[in-house]
């Protein structure tokens, strides 16, 4: 079968993006043709640089310890995403590059993200500190390319063109606190001068897809993904999610919000929360998807649902017991394709926990992301 190569830019090119910009995309393929599921990528160029206290802008050094998030990699760059099909909003997912961590997490390991080709190309690793320094092209930076984790990468069949005339993807880019950290954390004694803040800029910003001779489909199914927050402050909680489309599995990660746009803290470290003593799912507050309530020891078959929920691989992070509590850690369920229904998540921490979510200081916002369905 004869495959054609094809990219696009954005509608609204520019020669750089910055922090907080909207990149938009338009994909219209030729008659005749259907786009190969699974094949878009984006591509470009990343330059990160410091803010000094004096008022400068200046590359980064490799003693300033700037990092993206190992699990993310430069898909942390884009925080909310949006896919439009002939004019149809089908997925509209919010904190993209979180989301993005939580799958890595479930589909690999710290050893095999810093070995792999393709993890390498996402800027993905625990050494990342050193490709943003900017590469060998001191103008535009580091070159990278992603594999969108968006429903158009996660078809069912390829897409054919007289039934995918226009897709348009949105990107709202990250601010760089969002995006970047400072991992050395905040010395005792500041130099003159400081580091304030941290930037960055994209450039040359492309997609990229297979095409091949359109064939009679009769209906595709998208695996889109939904996503909503809540906080949690109390010792009991209950989080509540009704999804717009047919789920069959629900992942929870969580983030400290004094954690929040800090410029030497992860913000899409996915927190370890200590004291669990139960876990409870229901269906419209009374089946359950699990016919029973994880009670102590909590946190072995907790893992083991939260990496089944992400669709995990063999090799994963998440039911490492070290890695699990140092950033990789989540709750989750899956269970039989549901609709117009109501899944809530019981969680209890002990009584007696030094982090009770209810002082100052210690509000956790649990980022909610539905697995689901829709059929074109």
């Amino acid at each position: 079968m004869s495959l054609f190569y094809n990219s696009a830019q954005p509608t609204n090119i520019k020669s750089i993006y910055n922090q907080y910009d909207v990149v938009d995309f338009l994909v219209k393929m030729p008659t005749g043709r259907q786009m190969k599921a699974n094949s878009m990528k984006l591509s470009g160029f990343l330059k990160v640089q410091k803010l000094l206290s004096d008022g400068t802008t200046a590359n980064l050094a490799q003693t300033d310890s700037v990092f993206l998030n190992q699990w993310a990699g430069a898909h942390s760059l884009f925080k909310n995403t949006s896919t439009s099909i002939n004019e149809r909003v089908v997925e509209n997912l919010q904190h993209y590059g979180r989301y993005v961590a939580m799958k890595t997490q479930a589909e690999a390991t710290a050893e095999t993200i810093i070995t792999s080709s393709e993890h390498n190309l996402e800027l993905k690793g625990c050494l990342n500190n050193w490709l943003v320094l900017g590469g060998a092209n001191s103008a535009k930076g580091v070159p990278f390319s992603i594999k969108p984790k968006i429903c158009i990468n996660a078809s069912s069949t390829d897409l054919p063109q007289s039934k995918f005339q226009q897709i348009k993807i949105m990107w709202n880019l990250s601010s760089a606190q969002e995006a970047l950290y400072i991992s050395s954390g905040l010395p005792s004694v500041l130099p003159n001068p400081y580091i304030t803040g941290l930037t960055f800029s994209l450039q040359d910003l492309e997609i990229h897809w297979y095409e091949s001779p359109e064939q009679k489909i009769e209906h595709t199914v998208l695996n889109t993904t939904f996503m909503t927050t809540q906080t949690i402050v109390s010792l009991n909680n209950n989080i509540q999610i009704t999804s717009p489309t047919a789920f069959d599995s629900c992942s929870i990660s969580f983030l400290r919000q004094a954690m929040l746009n800090n410029l030497y803290y992860d913000s899409l470290c996915c927190e370890y929360v200590p004291d669990i003593n139960r876990v409870e799912f229901l269906i419209n507050g009374e089946s359950s998807p699990l016919s029973y309530a994880i009670l102590p020891p909590v946190y072995q078959d907790t893992a083991l649902n939260y990496w089944k929920s992400l669709g995990g691989t063999e090799k994963n992070a998440l039911c490492n017991r070290l890695l699990s509590e140092n950033g990789c850690f989540g709750i989750g369920c899956e269970f039989k394709t549901m609709i117009d229904t109501k899944l809530q998540f019981s969680l209890t921490i002990d009584d007696a926990t030094a982090y009770n979510p209810s002082n100052a200081g210690n509000a956790i916002d649990s980022y909610v992301y539905v697995n689901g369905f829709l059929q074109v």
